[in-house]
């Protein structure tokens, strides 16, 4: 019998001991795994930087499939003695206007003359288009060009026309006559043109131009196939296109004819999955530095409200880059159409460009751009790639970009004429979550989103390095010569621990779990500044910190892994949600902790102090005119700050000094002997209040004001409202107040019925909400209890007990009092719930 008796007891003691262990085990796995993770990524790095120190290449390297080429046989290809040297140099000055090669430039023509099939992976705006261009000139026949882009195709064919040299397209667009003609040139040994842009589209559904390249092949006219921006052609790539998983035919078809595969964005994995797909066995890779000196890198936080981002890229651009051309990138084509509206209603000349615009509109736009009477092209993505205009002084991305490597090619449009140029992005919070139910379909797509939103919430790094780390490549911050925010501003952040703040979002998502509800971000944003429903708001810790704080801290937690992403789809859109990560159990542990860095503007001084101490829930302030005692006008109040928000040793302090501060004003006051201003019986506020007089200079000190506390707390308020109505309007009952952050304005001068001073009406006000609060939240933990039908304490304890155990109760007072008090409150809603 004993023996039951303790396993009974004991069960429970075993069971929580139990479910401990378990949780730390699950805490080890999940630092074992990030440690892992870890080694692999160092461990990677160090190889691949082995392996520059053992075989340098002077920034060029064989791609690894097939024999590499030797350092010696490509230094042979810098030189001009082949046999179209000659050629090559005279048309370099005659038709392109140009006195010397780039870097990389010649060895790569070279390369292709002598048949050789290579990628070439050079940053935008450093002459890929050359390598192609000027061999086709110097070439028999005509060179293929396959570009994902109408755009690229139109900014190709302007460009070529302006210098005498013929070329000619087909895509979707292309009217029937002039497909015609083109497709009867290709197989003309007296054609003129030399170079044929098609899209591959054009290629996987058209057999019959298969069927005229097949004829231009055999007949050696078919000289060179380019495919511009090759990284199109991976699914790990940025801006993967399923036609381009077709142009293998291209290599299968017509072997013998050399294919050049350009980009600026591709990595070591993307460029090995391209010579997959195009069936190119032993390509040679050309690598030249992603680093573009002349552009500054920079990143600005945007405003939830839209026009307010609008107006201070309108600003930049009247003021900055008064004149002088640009492109403003935005997410979606609507965006593109309201910024650019916008923009001109602000006097900026913009126009709209984005793919579901007539071609007749879309080429107007264009040109008109390029000739400099249109300053701004407000588009999206499907304006960019290839544009070659030189004179582009700014790229602005009114929304991130869905990849680093969309960005950098995005924001290479700038400086191409090697003059400074400014690559700026708007980041915002909520354009994560639009853009994350964009790229929800890709195999990594939001993998290369959260690099992007790191590289915009990065304060302490140069934004070239993580470009660098990106792109493989080794990289010395000085290097970048200040050419980026960061590097200029120097250290402009604090490193902030957020663990206890990371362990409140934990807590709302983990709530939201267990109720069976999601929330999206904003959800979570508003729930812990203190918003939404009641009934969450009563169960969960809630912060004093601004809307940015607090969306950068829950930005953090997604980077990290302490939340995550989950997805839910309809028959007309898509919604992203938060759940909890992978690392939120290691929160559980009491020695985790969590830091971020964290820009200091926008911080006031206070918040800033107490985020750099690690302060788990900040102290905001709100400075108030210093009172004056009744009886003498010189004397100060020593506290004129009202707290918001302490910790509890800290407010348990203030509340002893409030207490004493209370009883001093008391006795100095007209009714000193009043026993109901000395100790109110009501439940005692969660937000110190301090009761702050004002006195005008010119009149008799007012006196000072009594709160008259009675048993019931419903009473007083009633009573109360009079005055503060006279000088604030109440809220309503189910509003949510600001006051944290913002104060009412208060009248200048009291009225005939406001006898009290301005700065005890707005105490008064406060004290007023918060008693509502405090009701609303005992009627609904009443409401749940009263409807708990195994509830073994039926009546009067069965409804109170549970509400006043988070309640706290000033000394004095007894349950059997208080118990009164609620009883009255809760017996109605009772009789409603048993009807």
């Amino acid at each position: 019998m004993f023996c039951n008796f303790w396993l009974i007891f004991s069960s429970p003691d075993v069971q929580a001991g139990l479910d401990s262990v378990e949780a730390e085990l699950e805490v080890v796995k999940l630092q074992i795994a990030e440690l892992l993770e870890k080694q692999a990524s160092l461990t990677s790095k160090r190889k691949q930087l082995l392996r520059r120190l053992e075989e340098p290449c002077d920034s060029t390297q064989a791609s690894g499939s097939g024999p590499a080429m030797t350092k010696q046989e490509l230094l042979r290809y810098e030189n001009d003695d082949f046999s179209w040297s000659t050629e090559l140099e005279q048309n370099l000055k005659d038709v392109f206007q140009l006195s010397t090669f780039r870097p990389l430039q010649l060895k790569a023509i070279n390369l292709s003359m002598s048949g050789k099939d290579l990628f070439l992976v050079m940053p935008t705006g450093r002459g890929k288009s050359l390598c192609y261009q000027l061999p086709a000139v110097c070439s028999e026949g005509f060179t293929l060009v396959v570009t994902p882009l109408v755009s690229l195709m139109e900014d190709q064919l302007m460009y070529l026309k302006s210098i005498d040299v013929e070329a000619v397209s087909l895509n979707a667009s292309s009217s029937k006559e002039h497909a015609k003609m083109v497709l009867a040139e290709m197989t003309d040994s007296k054609a003129p043109f030399k170079l044929l842009y098609v899209t591959p589209e054009k290629i996987a559904k058209s057999k019959l131009l298969m069927s005229r390249l097949e004829k231009a092949y055999n007949a050696g006219r078919l000289s060179r196939i380019a495919v511009d921006e090759v990284h199109c052609c991976s699914q790990w790539g940025h801006d993967f296109r399923p036609d381009y998983k077709l142009l293998g035919i291209l290599k299968r078809q017509f072997p013998k004819v050399p294919l050049l595969g350009l980009t600026a964005t591709a990595t070591g994995s993307v460029l090995k999955d391209c010579q997959k797909i195009l069936c190119v066995p032993e390509p040679i890779t050309l690598t030249a530095s992603f680093n573009r000196t002349n552009l500054y890198y920079e990143v600005r936080l945007k405003d939830s409200n839209s026009d307010d981002s609008v107006s201070d890229i309108s600003a930049l651009i009247k003021e900055r880059y008064k004149d002088q051309s640009g492109i403003v990138y935005v997410f979606s084509q609507k965006d593109a159409e309201t910024v650019s509206a916008d923009l001109q209603g602000k006097g900026v000349n913009a126009s709209p460009y984005h793919a579901n615009m007539n071609p007749e509109d879309k080429s107007q736009v264009h040109r008109k751009w390029a000739t400099n009477k249109i300053q701004v092209v407000v588009a999206t993505v499907a304006f960019g790639m290839g544009i070659d205009k030189a004179d582009v002084r700014f790229v602005i991305h009114h929304t991130i970009s869905k990849s680093i490597e969309n960005y950098y090619q995005e924001s290479g449009r700038a400086g191409r004429d090697d003059k400074p140029a400014d690559c700026i992005v708007y980041f915002g919070f909520n354009d994560i979550f639009r853009i994350s139910t964009m790229v929800v379909m890709e195999n990594v797509g939001q993998q290369k989103l959260l690099t992007m939103v790191d590289y915009c919430q990065n304060v302490d790094r140069c934004r070239r390095s993580v470009i660098a780390v990106h792109f493989d490549e080794v990289w010395d911050d000085e290097g970048c010569n200040e050419m980026c925010d960061v590097c200029r501003h120097g250290n402009d952040y604090i490193t902030v621990d957020i663990t206890q703040h990371a362990k409140d979002v934990v807590q709302i998502v983990e709530l939201a779990g267990s109720l069976d509800e999601k929330l999206t971000p904003l959800k979570v944003t508003e729930a812990w500044m203190g918003k939404g429903p009641a009934k969450r708001r009563k169960m969960i810790q809630t912060t004093t910190l601004s809307r940015l704080e607090v969306e950068a801290i829950i930005t953090s937690l997604l980077l990290q892994g302490y939340l995550s992403e989950d997805f839910s789809f309809t028959p007309y859109t898509t919604y992203f949600y938060l759940k909890l990560g992978g690392k939120a159990p290691l929160l559980k542990n009491q020695s985790h902790s969590i830091t971020m860095k964290m820009r200091r503007t926008g911080l006031d001084a206070n918040t800033e102090d107490q985020l750099a101490a690690g302060i788990k829930e900040v102290v905001v302030t709100s400075q108030s005119p210093p009172p004056v005692a009744p009886n003498d006008s010189s004397t100060p109040h020593p506290r004129h700050n009202k707290l918001i928000k302490m910790d509890k040793e800290q407010q348990n302090l203030a509340r002893k000094q409030d207490k004493d501060h209370e009883q001093t004003e008391s006795q100095t006051g007209n009714d000193q002997n009043d026993p109901a201003a000395a100790q109110p019986t009501a439940i005692e506020v969660d937000v110190e209040i301090n009761i702050i007089e004002n006195v005008n200079d010119s009149e008799s000190p007012l006196p000072p004001l009594k709160l008259n506390s009675k048993p019931k707390s419903t009473t007083p308020q009633k009573k109360r409202r009079k005055p503060s109505i006279a000088a604030v309007p109440a809220p309503s009952e189910g509003a949510v107040t600001d006051s944290d952050h913002r104060r009412p304005a208060l009248v200048n001068s009291p009225s005939q019925v406001s006898i009290i001073s301005e700065a005890a009406v707005e105490e008064l006000c406060d004290l007023r909400n918060y008693y509502s609060k405090q009701l609303r939240r005992i009627n609904y933990i009443s409401h749940e209890y009263l409807q708990n039908q195994g509830c073994s304490d039926p009546g009067v304890l069965a409804c109170i007990r549970e509400p006043l155990k988070s309640l706290r109760l000033p000394r004095g007072s007894t349950i059997a009092r208080t118990a009164r008090n609620l009883w009255t409150r809760v017996s109605s809603r009772r009789k409603l719930i048993q009807r």
